[in-house]
C-alpha cells in the first residue's frame, strides 16, 4: 500500500518572524551603553586613553565587564565613538556660524569663538582634548565630520579668496591647516582657562586669515615658478 502524500500546503515551512528586540532589551542596552560612554568620558578627561583601562572605565559604569565587551570589545573603540560626537556638535556648531555675507576675518573669527565656546561648555573637554591630542591629531582627518567641515570651509575660502584657479590639493592644504589652528586654539585656552575667549577667536581668526593670504600670494600667478 502506498503512503499518503502530504499536501503541497504542507510542503514549505512557514516563514520565521524576523527578531525584533524588545522594548525592554533595547532599553537595558541603552542605559549600560549611556553608563559606559559617561564613565569612559571621565576616564578619558581624568587620564588619559594610553594610562585608562577598560577595568577603569567598567568600574565606573557599575555595569558588567561583559557587556563592555560586548558592546565596544577595546577602550580604543569606545574613545572613537566619544571623539566622533564631540567632532559631530562642534561641525554642527561651525555650520551655524556662516554666513556669505562675511569677510575672511569675521568667517574665521566667528567660527573659533563659536567652537571654543561650544567645546568649553562640555564638562571635561579641555582636558580630554589636552590628554588625547595625540590620539585625536592621529584620527581627526579620517573622520566623515571632519571631511565635512573641510568640504564646508573650502567652498567659502573658494568664494573670499583671490585666486581664479587653485588646485584641489593645496586647497585641502589651506582648509586643514586653518582646521587645525582650531583644535591649537582649544588647547592653548586648555593651558590657560583665565584667558578671554573673544580675544583668543580674534587672533587665532586674525592669524588664520593671514596665513591664508600668505598662500594666496604664493599661489598667484606671479609668484609661481614658471615649469
Amino acid at each position: 500500500m502506498s503512503m499518503p502524500q502530504p499536501s503541497s500546503s504542507n510542503t514549505t515551512p512557514p516563514k520565521r518572524k524576523a527578531y525584533r528586540a524588545s522594548k525592554k532589551r533595547e532599553m537595558t542596552r541603552s542605559f549600560k551603553e549611556e553608563a559606559f560612554e559617561s564613565a569612559a568620558w571621565k576616564i578619558f578627561s581624568s587620564l588619559g586613553l594610553d594610562a585608562a583601562t577598560v577595568r577603569d572605565i567598567v568600574s565606573l559604569s557599575n555595569v558588567s565587564p561583559g557587556s563592555f565587551y560586548n558592546y565596544y570589545k577595546t577602550k580604543e573603540r569606545i574613545f572613537d565613538i566619544l571623539l566622533v560626537r564631540v567632532t559631530e556638535r562642534v561641525k554642527q556648531t561651525v555650520l551655524q556660524t556662516r554666513t556669505e555675507a562675511d569677510d575672511l576675518e569675521t568667517m574665521l573669527t566667528k567660527s573659533h569663538g563659536a567652537v571654543l565656546r561650544e567645546l568649553l561648555s562640555i564638562n571635561g573637554a579641555p582636558s580630554f582634548f589636552e590628554l588625547n591630542q595625540h590620539h585625536i591629531r592621529a584620527r581627526l582627518f579620517t573622520m566623515k565630520e571632519t571631511r565635512d567641515m573641510l568640504d564646508n570651509l573650502k567652498q567659502h575660502l573658494l568664494r573670499l579668496i583671490p585666486v581664479a584657479t587653485i588646485s584641489p590639493d593645496r586647497m585641502t592644504f589651506i582648509a586643514a591647516s586653518t582646521l587645525t589652528m582650531g583644535l591649537e586654539s582649544l588647547l592653548y585656552m586648555a593651558r590657560n582657562p583665565l584667558l578671554d575667549i573673544d580675544e583668543t577667536a580674534l587672533l587665532a581668526g586674525s592669524m588664520a586669515a593671514g596665513n591664508i593670504r600668505g598662500a594666496v600670494k604664493v599661489l598667484s600667478p606671479e609668484h609661481i615658478p614658471p615649469a
